[in-house]
């Protein structure tokens, strides 16, 4: 048996859908993505997930009990067995049906969360110097967003009720600034970073 679900989900062999959900409840909550958890965190996530999947279903239980598969492929069409999951992270576009509890669980602990929408917007030192005014869309959603002289790099902005409709209105926008340094630059542009440099030379900080 390549996984113990039971022991991933920390429940006996025995155990009641209730306490395997219960189970799934707080692995789900302690290590999901979204809590900015590292990758071992990630992965324990995910093999919580599958373990519940199979372990909330009583026919897929009742075959991993009897043979530890985790293929399931004699429930027909050659597929999985975890019937109606679409979509991933990537997308952040799911479809629970087919999974029992599984959805009900994700609609209601984790539907804001799926419907936080994360972008990057790439800009150049002068803008971060300087500031800007910049439109962007995102996901469909235009953005106007005015850009603060002095934003460092990777610092994050929150556009409430732009990211994704869920059961409860509209997920958040989460904006990150990543700062673009030129990879090719004039002979002009080199002769003013030349003078930025001997600029800050002069000082013992350059932004005083």
């Amino acid at each position: 048996m390549a996984n113990d679900y039971y022991k991933t989900l920390g429940v006996e062999k025995g155990a009641s859908i209730e306490e395997i959900k219960k189970a799934y409840r707080k692995l789900a909550l302690q290590y999901h993505p979204d809590r900015g958890g590292s990758e071992s965190d990630h992965k324990k996530f995910n093999e919580a997930s599958e373990a519940y999947q199979v372990l909330s279903d009583p026919q897929k239980r009742s075959q991993y009990d009897q043979f530890g598969r985790t293929d399931f492929s004699a429930n027909g069409g050659g597929q999985s067995g975890f019937g109606g999951f679409q979509g991933g992270f990537d997308g952040m576009e799911f479809d629970f049906g087919g999974m029992g509890g599984f959805g009900d669980i994700f609609e209601n602990f984790f539907g804001q969360a799926f419907s936080q929408v994360q972008a990057e917007i790439r800009i150049s030192p002068a803008q971060a110097v300087l500031g800007d005014k910049l439109e962007a869309t995102i996901g469909g959603e235009k953005i106007n967003f005015d850009i603060p002289a002095g934003v460092q790099d990777g610092q994050a902005f929150r556009f409430p009720g732009k990211g994704r409709t869920h059961n409860k209105g509209r997920g958040d926008l989460i904006l990150t600034i990543r700062i673009e340094l030129p990879r090719h630059i004039t002979k002009e542009q080199k002769e003013l970073w030349e003078k930025l440099r001997e600029s800050e030379s002069k000082k013992h900080h350059w932004w005083n």
